[in-house]
């Protein structure tokens, strides 16, 4: 039997989760009788040490999957193997599908899957099966002597009842259910068109990006989420990672009811002010809900409106917040800075909303100009680009900011972020011990007090070596597992305190 080797990219990317593209695409490899095998690369290895492992699996096709900010470990690695006998290289994802051309140039691929990848892949394995010219292939861009090939982009899957259910077997049980929670996507891209997101890019990929944006039958998320729960048992919390699964009202509104009715897992939800109402909001709170995700991005109404093509005003989105917080729900925020033109008033008016809407949490990132953005157009025009030769292009968006500014905005930019970071871990740990103490009696209280400050205080006394040294060797120890179990046993009946 063929071996087919997917390669997740995603090193020092701050994301460690599954990467639901490739779950997507195991049962359609599977289908056409390839053995699955998968590196998961999220720490950089040497070019050698990557050639040895594809080796030892011999395939007939690697496929590397990966973001924009990846691209230099695409090219790393499949430089490694491009001399591979009988080897098919392809890529796919967003990175490549934003930058065909650019991958096809810059790498040792031989072929890029345009869009999502489960029709391409499959015409391409049932023509490997057949013998046949993969270079005639639709849903790729090929190089071929130097050259490069276009073929037809056949339409995305309308109906994703059509779908196989994602097979998440190929990664390790602790990244597809980290801490009794398993990460999941049933939906496929975003109504809307921020200027900095890729989803606007990504659907122009196709010929028709009519629909793009699809929710599957009820029935058959709760049939797929069903399966999962019954794969991995101890999930005790979903993390739907979705872009906007409350987009259409009635269908969550169905969703909702079924889910408490078939599932009854706590989960947590990406949200849009605009989307939010109080039916939407009840239904989240009653299907068990308990963290909401919100884009907040910028604090300044004309310049989210203007520049990154948001348009919900501060009232509305301060009302929103009300909402979700009268209902008890956990309120997380998404925050950006770094933006192009952005000014040192417009990061304080980012904290300042933040600090009005009462975040319970957050994250705050810095702007990444996606290739085929308004933004990335924006920051092009204007000379903001740094060049990647330069070292001005990180692994992640956490590291410092990505586009030209002058030294002391930058400063500006990093303090900012330092702020609101530092706003949000206080917050996080009021709520999580404010809720410890409503069902725990004080001496247990005390414990989680120590066990939330814990690792600030480590981070602000400690170099990064101690700390991590330090932390591992409490986390690792008999002592803190006793404590843990002790700490954190369930009531025997509801409403105890412990």
């Amino acid at each position: 039997m063929k071996t087919f080797a997917f390669v997740n990219l995603s090193v020092d990317s701050g994301y460690y989760g599954v990467n639901h593209g490739i779950a997507y695409l195991v049962p359609v490899v599977r289908r056409h009788s390839f053995e699955v095998a998968l590196l998961n690369i999220v720490d950089e290895i040497s070019a050698e040490d990557f050639r040895r492992r594809i080796e030892r699996l011999s395939p007939a096709v690697v496929a590397f999957s990966c973001t924009s900010l990846q691209v230099k470990y695409l090219k790393k690695y499949s430089e490694a193997i491009e001399k591979c006998p009988d080897t098919l290289l392809v890529a796919g994802g967003v990175g490549p599908t934003l930058e065909p051309e650019r991958i096809l140039l810059e790498t040792s691929v031989d072929g890029v899957a345009i869009g999502e990848g489960e029709t391409p892949l499959d015409l391409l394995l049932q023509t490997i099966k057949e013998g046949g010219d993969h270079f005639r292939t639709r849903g790729f861009y090929w190089k071929r002597d130097g050259t490069i090939e276009k073929t037809e982009i056949p339409p995305f899957i309308s109906d994703l009842s059509q779908l196989d259910h994602p097979d998440y077997s190929v990664f390790e049980k602790n990244v597809v259910q980290p801490a009794s929670s398993l990460n999941v996507i049933i939906s496929r891209g975003c109504p809307h068109s921020c200027n900095y997101c890729s989803n606007k890019a990504t659907r122009s990929a196709y010929p028709s990006a009519k629909g793009y944006f699809r929710v599957p039958p009820v029935e058959h998320a709760m049939g797929l989420l069903g399966d999962l729960v019954r794969q991995y048992p101890g999930t005790a919390y979903i993390d739907f990672e979705d872009d906007l699964l409350i987009a259409r009202k009635q269908w969550f509104l169905s969703f909702a009811s079924e889910y408490r009715r078939r599932i009854g897992l706590p989960y947590r939800v990406a949200v849009r002010t605009e989307c939010l109402d109080e039916d939407i909001v009840e239904a989240l709170k009653g299907s068990g809900c308990d963290v909401v995700f919100m884009g907040l991005e910028s604090g300044n109404e004309t310049f989210r409106k203007k520049v990154l093509n948001r348009h919900h005003s501060n009232e509305e989105m301060v009302e929103k917040a009300k909402m979700i917080k009268r209902a008890g729900i956990k309120l997380f925020t998404f925050n950006v800075f770094g933006f192009p033109f952005e000014t040192e008033k417009n990061l304080q008016e980012t904290v300042k909303l933040n600090k009005r809407i009462e975040s319970d949490c957050g994250a705050c990132s810095f702007f990444y100009p996606l290739p085929g953005t308004e933004l990335h157009r924006m920051c092009k025009k204007h000379n903001l680009l740094k060049s990647e030769e330069a070292g001005g292009v990180p692994s992640n968006f956490n590291e410092r900011p990505v586009i030209r500014m002058t030294p002391a905005h930058e400063k500006k930019v990093i303090r900012a972020q330092k702020q609101l970071l530092s706003y949000f871990y206080w917050q996080d740990l009021k709520y999580e011990h404010g809720r410890f103490c409503s069902t725990h009696s004080w001496p247990r209280a005390a414990v989680n007090l120590v066990r939330l400050v814990g690792p600030y205080l480590l981070k602000k006394v400690s170099s990064p070596y101690k700390k991590n040294s330090l932390y591992r060797r409490v986390m690792d120890s008999k002592l803190r597992l006793a404590l843990w179990r002790l700490l954190f046993r369930r009531a025997h009946r509801p409403g105890s305190r412990n």
